[in-house]
């Protein structure tokens, strides 16, 4: 599981590394959600419960993680400042090409 230079990380997240550190074990309890980039040609930006990770399907196709928060409200809050440094930066809604600029 591969995590962003600059992950964005969600107020409510009392110990990130501790979080990312279950993350990448794959632990079963984690209550937290994850910003991903999409492999959708068509999606930019997903949302997911952390515990689903522990699935076989995401242990076989990792999901590259650009952010975690503590709720699902959080999450997509920290999607609407990645939106806005976006626009902000390059003028346009291109999430996915912003962020692989510093990957």
């Amino acid at each position: 599981m591969e995590m962003y230079p600059r992950l964005y990380v969600g107020e409510t997240v009392n110990n990130p590394d501790k979080l990312i550190h279950k993350l990448k074990r794959h632990a079963k309890r984690v209550d937290a959600y994850v910003i991903t980039l999409s492999k959708n040609p068509y999606d930019q930006l997903e949302i997911y419960e952390a515990k689903y990770l522990v699935q076989k399907y995401y242990q076989k196709n990792p999901p590259y993680i650009i952010g975690i928060a503590g709720n699902y409200e959080e999450a997509v809050g920290i999607i609407r400042q990645i939106a806005e440094e976006t626009v902000a930066a390059q003028g346009n809604g291109c999430i996915k090409e912003y962020l692989k600029c510093y990957m």
